[in-house]
């Protein structure tokens, strides 16, 4: 029964282009601070296996310096088994860091479009796993593939789209999975961590993100952990992110004072503090006298880390006031 960690798309040196220099590079630093944080939950849990389900790093931007952390990372644990299948946006090719760089022993790549296998004896547990070997993959590897030992325990790590059969990045079939024999398929690619899901005997579930990088990616993020044996499992999703990303619209309409409008939008955000990038969105019809300027929202609002502010709202108009107006405004 081992003891695995199943982590994906953790996009070390993630470009975060929306965001100034400074906060970009604030941002990247925490995501391998997060990563290292997942590292020491594994040894101080007694992790034997430990999967990354693609694109652990963006191939484009990654640096020397985020290279070599990994490198000590794994090092520093060499009780536990690595195993990277890359992603579409960190695939395997002749000049892939993957294959410029001698990885510690405990760290196994996959380096091929069609499923690989790699047995650990002591655990009686076969760990499969492929790689994108360009940024698309039509086809799936696990595709009609029926040669698992059923007497061991059978995991796969896999970067792809489930049940999406006209998907550019390796659509898999949960039918697959199910006649494939594997007690658990480690899935990446989609970010926001899934429920544990199942066929017969087979189990699989998205980890999600380790941290989200935009708005398109609210919420905690993390990995999931724990154990898998034959026919079950034990496993959980664990929170890692240092921060989240919110969004929150409050609807305004009839509001005809300030008080009102900053006790409403207080009542719904309060909850979010410096851990949370919050974005606030307004709307409905309220009064022109009502104060939402951007400076003074930031005033009632300080506990969020920043505050991105969009004001959707209108103005309740009086016409019988406005048609004796003799100004431009009438």
């Amino acid at each position: 029964m081992p003891r695995i960690i199943h982590c994906a798309d953790i996009h070390l040196d993630a470009p975060f282009s929306l965001s100034s220099a400074d906060q970009a590079e604030k941002r990247r630093n925490e995501l391998r601070s997060t990563f290292a944080s997942l590292v020491l939950y594994a040894k101080n849990n007694a992790t034997e296996v430990f999967i990354i389900a693609g694109d652990l790093f963006d191939d484009k931007y990654v640096t020397k310096d985020t290279v070599q952390m990994l490198k000590r990372e794994f090092a520093s644990f060499p009780e536990c088994k690595f195993f990277i299948t890359p992603g579409n946006h960190d695939y395997y090719f002749e000049k892939s860091v993957y294959r410029m760089i001698t990885w510690p022993e405990n760290v196994h790549i996959f380096t091929k479009n069609k499923l690989e296998s790699v047995d650990i004896p002591e655990l009686n547990t076969t760990v499969y796993g492929y790689a994108f070997t360009s940024d698309t993959m039509n086809e799936s590897p696990i595709a009609f593939y029926t040669e698992t030992d059923k007497s061991r325990i059978n995991i796969l790590a896999a970067h792809g789209d489930l049940d999406v059969p006209l998907s550019n990045y390796c659509p898999i079939m949960s039918k697959d999975i199910e006649n494939c024999g594997f007690d658990y398929v480690a899935l990446g690619h989609i970010h926001a961590q899934s429920e544990i899901m199942h066929k017969g005997n087979s189990y699989y579930a998205y980890c999600g993100c380790l941290e989200g990088r935009g708005f398109d990616e609210t919420g905690y993020k993390g990995a999931i952990a724990g154990s898998v044996e034959k026919g079950k499992i034990e496993l959980k999703g664990v929170r890692f992110s240092v921060k989240r990303y919110e969004k929150v619209t409050v609807d305004l309409s009839g509001i005809t004072d300030s008080a009102t409008a900053h006790r409403l939008i207080t009542e719904q955000c309060g909850k979010y503090g410096q851990d949370t990038h919050l974005r606030l969105t307004l709307t409905g019809a309220v009064s022109c006298e009502t104060d939402l300027e951007k400076d003074t929202l930031r005033q009632v609002l300080t506990k969020p880390c920043s505050l991105e502010i969009n004001n959707l709202t209108s103005p309740i108009l009086d016409y019988e006031k406005l048609k004796n107006d003799p100004t431009v405004k009438g």
